[in-house]
């Protein structure tokens, strides 16, 4: 399934931030360019970033795509939010 995201981070800040969570997590990670794929036991992650510009208040905006099943992406996306959002 795919889930989409904006995140209010420059392309390559959210990429380390996805690359730690997903080591962090216990996945296996091969990186190319703007991709992320990721593999644990059978479960497989599929991580994609487009860096989409400015925002109005001119902060950076990267649209990430996650392909994975429901449960995984809701681990990483709780992993993210308090490892980087503070909770």
């Amino acid at each position: 399934m795919k889930y989409i995201h904006l995140f209010g981070m420059n392309a390559e800040e959210i990429r380390a931030e996805i690359r730690r969570v997903l080591d962090r997590l216990g996945f296996e990670i091969f990186e190319k360019d703007f991709e992320i794929v990721a593999s644990r036991d059978e479960e497989k992650v599929r991580v994609e970033m487009r860096y989409m510009g400015k925002s109005n208040l001119n902060l950076p905006q990267t649209e990430v795509i996650f392909e994975c099943a429901e449960d995984v992406h809701a681990e990483i996306i709780k992993e993210l939010r308090t490892s980087r959002m503070g909770g």
